[in-house]
């Protein structure tokens, strides 16, 4: 009996002192994990740049340039205007384009643009159309 009693109070002071180690283990896996996504560039990555560009040498796309002021303004990073209308971008390329959360690529006049879901701009590709 004292020597069940022993062993339990014995794997208690074990659980007990392991048990902060395996939370801080934890919770620094979280935290490498949150590093890891902020460190990812907002911007369009090298490959969606190269899939972007191949889709459009391969198929034609009818661009039209945005007038010259609000060109300028996207160039800024100023909003756009609600008037301005902006094109989806082909379903073909959608499909080839790896999955990003939280943002959406869009054709405004002859750029593509990536768009946080709050509409700011985050990158622009311009002379894709040739």
């Amino acid at each position: 009996m004292l020597r069940s009693a022993t062993l339990s109070v014995v794997a208690l002071v074990a659980v007990l002192t392991l048990a902060p180690e395996v939370q801080a283990q934890q919770k620094s896996g979280k935290e490498k994990k949150a590093k890891v996504e902020a460190q990812q560039p907002a911007g369009f990555s090298a490959l969606e740049r190269q899939i972007i560009v191949e889709f459009f040498a391969e198929h034609s796309f009818k661009a039209q340039a945005l007038p010259p002021g609000i060109a300028k303004n996207l160039a800024r990073g100023k909003p756009l205007p609600p008037g301005i209308a902006k094109k989806q971008i082909p379903a073909g390329l959608q499909a080839r384009l790896p999955a990003r959360a939280g943002f959406e690529i869009s054709i405004f006049g002859n750029r593509i643009v990536l768009l946080e879901a709050s509409g700011l701009v985050v990158d622009i590709l311009e002379g894709v159309f040739g």
